[in-house]
């Protein structure tokens, strides 16, 4: 009789969990993790399964004011269920509301089985909201998931080299190289940091080659102008930064570069010409309009 009751306990308990990853999969309204709440909620699972169809319904047409009150009221019903998490930090993100955005995102990433939804864009919100921390500590918790993924190492070695932080930035990169030798976003950023450490020859190597692979990728076009630049060969830097130009004329990186070389060779009328093509995007730049007007008395 043991036997017999041993025998249909192995049957029966991965047919309840597979029961249970159905009901999660078609009806993420069903939650395990918040039954108790559920249980004591206003909407019932029928009620719930309609609020949801009908806000999938509103932000698939690009409704979100009307979508957003059945997503927070799904969301205070069932809290710990990870989908309303997402479709509210989604919601927020087309309103416009980074803060809302974000303090979703951050409930999602807690809750959630992988990262990818709320990576790297919570990071993202908090680069643009100039929270240099709150970034670093974002890209940290989605490479944390998965650690081995080269975007993941590429956003947090990004967000640590704007940082200052060099060092760990450039072993980032290096992982981020030995993982997706063909990355160029983790090739190129390791050429900016062993530049900026004052290795330049190491840095020129893979830019190149990188180069005669994708001559108009233009972030490997402005590496390569900043190292030979930084050698002191500044009719080879001109080649690459001009080249630049010609692709991405809104890329203000190139037009820094120019000025400073044309400055260094006493063009101060082409720095000029360098300055007041970056005031152009950037009018209320004060310090940019400070350095055009003292090289536009020197000319």
């Amino acid at each position: 009789m043991q036997s017999g009751r041993t025998t249909f306990l192995s049957i029966a308990a991965p047919l309840c969990v597979a029961l249970v990853y159905v009901v999660l999969f078609f009806k993420p309204w069903f939650h395990p993790a918040t039954s108790s709440s559920a249980s004591s909620a206003r909407l019932s699972a029928d009620e719930a399964g309609k609020v949801w169809e009908d806000s999938k319904s509103l932000f698939a047409a690009g409704k979100y004011e009307e979508a957003l009150p059945g997503v927070l009221k799904l969301h205070e019903n069932f809290p710990g269920n990870h989908i309303y998490l997402e479709m509210a930090a989604k919601i927020y993100g087309q309103l416009g509301r980074p803060t809302e955005e974000a303090q979703f995102w951050e409930m999602y990433l807690d809750r959630a089985p992988d990262a990818h939804d709320a990576c790297p864009r919570l990071g993202q919100i908090y680069h643009k909201q100039g929270k240099e921390k709150e970034e670093i500590s974002a890209y940290e918790r989605c490479l944390a998931r998965e650690k081995d993924n080269p975007d993941f190492i590429y956003y947090l070695a990004h967000a640590l080299e704007m940082a200052g932080e060099i060092n760990r930035a450039g072993e980032l990169y290096q992982r981020g190289v030995k993982l997706s030798p063909g990355n160029s976003d983790v090739v190129l950023g390791l050429a900016r940091v062993k530049l900026r450490q004052g290795r330049a020859e190491e840095a020129k190597v893979p830019v190149l080659q990188h180069l005669e692979q994708a001559p108009n990728d233009v972030d490997a076009l402005l590496v390569a102008g900043l190292i030979y630049s930084r050698e002191g060969n500044l009719a080879k830097a001109k080649e690459y930064l001009e080249r630049g130009v010609k692709l991405s004329d809104g890329y203000m990186d190139f037009h820094f570069a120019l000025e400073n070389i044309a400055e260094r060779q006493g063009n101060f009328s082409e720095a000029v010409r360098q300055y007041d093509r970056i005031l152009q995007d950037r009018p209320n730049d004060e310090g940019v309009r400070a350095k055009r007007d003292a090289l536009a008395r020197k000319r």
